[in-house]
């Protein structure tokens, strides 16, 4: 009997087994949950990226008295074309300088236009890498900034227009669309008339909505100076 006990196997039951791995199963997907919450999605940290750096200079260029008239009566801004002293040198490949149609600098290419300034002068003020094309249509990659991200739609339109950011430089199909004004405002809305038809992911411009309004009520929250606090 002693000889039996002491070659006896101790061993989970059935039960007790399916009752481990179910409680493991659980605490699994409780972790995955808080690890989604931390690691922040790629492509909205991208995409807002994008879209503040493109703000930022598109604000930089319609208030550069260079590039554009400040005076009302005027009238000029990111839907006319660019003053005989503008100017901008791409840091790109194809590099050098670019100038008005009826520029008065003798020392570079004279392309920019009413239709493809808007493009050639933000690209100036981006960090890019590659080729920079902006005299192709609404679908072809106008350029590619060092973090990875491709932007489409900014060639051979006059403001507004609504034009592609594509975090992950996939094509225009994979992208989020963006809006930007004459005055150089810019924003995204739910849907885009212009690229809605090609979007590989039917609801994707509803969360790029989604992440530009979030970032604009937390601002709102954070500065609302008139709430009256305890």
């Amino acid at each position: 009997m002693e000889y039996r006990k002491k070659y006896l196997k101790i061993a989970f039951t059935m039960a007790e087994a399916i009752l481990t791995l179910t409680i493991i199963g659980v605490v699994a997907a409780l972790m995955m949950r808080s690890i989604n919450r931390i690691n922040p999605d790629k492509d909205k940290t991208l995409f807002l990226r994008s879209y503040h750096a493109i703000e930022a200079a598109a604000g930089e260029v319609v208030n550069d008295t260079s590039y554009y008239d400040p005076d009302l009566e005027t009238v000029s801004d990111l839907s006319t074309k660019p003053l005989p002293t503008a100017r901008v040198e791409l840091n790109s490949k194809e590099g050098g300088l670019l100038c008005s149609t009826d520029s008065r600098f003798s020392d570079c290419k004279k392309i920019l236009s009413n239709t493809n300034s808007v493009c050639y002068l933000l690209a100036g003020r981006l960090n890019l890498t590659g080729v920079v094309n902006c005299d192709a249509g609404e679908e072809v990659l106008n350029f590619r900034t060092g973090n990875g991200v491709c932007f489409y739609g900014l060639a051979g339109r006059v403001a507004p227009f609504d034009f592609v950011i594509d975090p992950g430089c996939k094509g225009a199909k994979n992208g989020y669309a963006a809006y930007i004004y004459p005055s150089g405002n810019m924003t995204v809305k739910e849907s885009s008339s212009t690229y809605e038809s090609i979007f590989e992911d039917k609801d994707g411009q509803k969360k790029a909505f989604k992440w530009i309004n979030e970032q604009t009520d937390v601002k709102q929250k954070n500065y609302n100076f008139d709430e009256k606090t305890d």
